[in-house]
């Protein structure tokens, strides 16, 4: 298992989104979590943790560190007492670490950006290994089958609109 360092809770927008998400109720929890999936993040215990949080938030339980650890327990998901010993100390640090919740929406538009770039580049990789043997309707189709980059341009657009509010017009 990778170690984390404690600076990775302060310099890593994965973590510190999960760390202001871990501060809220599950009410707003939902609303940041709409159009994010543990795919979204590069990887790791990051990715495993916001998997937790989404499963938690869809039972309507706020995704506080302790009801993420709950949760990996009684799903099996920290099977060994190592990965629960490692997990619990990844979400106090990620928890301690955390920013402003304040700063949940501009993270989230950040990760779908590095999800987007990361989706666009492996998509450039598949065609450019085509290119030097595939016949040309292979790679017309490779070029334009394009919807998973453009399904995260939208979820990356759609999380950099201002957050709507609900108010009483005056």
């Amino acid at each position: 298992m990778p170690t984390a360092t404690a600076t990775d809770a302060l310099t890593d927008p994965e973590r510190q989104f999960l760390g202001c998400l871990m501060q809220v109720p599950a009410r707003p929890a939902r609303r940041l979590l709409a159009g994010m999936r543990a795919t979204d993040f590069a990887g790791g215990m990051a990715a495993h943790v916001l998997q937790l949080a989404i499963e938690v938030v869809a039972a309507d339980q706020t995704p506080a560190p302790v009801t993420l650890y709950t949760h990996a327990i009684a799903t099996g998901q920290a099977p060994s007492e190592k990965r629960r010993e490692w997990l619990s100390g990844w979400l106090a640090d990620t928890f301690r670490d955390a920013p402003p919740t304040g700063l949940a929406h501009h993270l989230k538009a950040v990760l779908l950006e590095a999800a987007w770039r990361r989706a666009l580049l492996a998509h450039a990789r598949h065609i450019e290994q085509a290119v030097a043997g595939s016949p040309t309707a292979v790679l017309r189709e490779l070029a334009d089958d394009t919807a998973a980059v453009d399904e995260l341009w939208t979820r990356y657009q759609a999380a950099t609109a201002p957050p709507t509010r609900l108010g009483v017009a005056a």
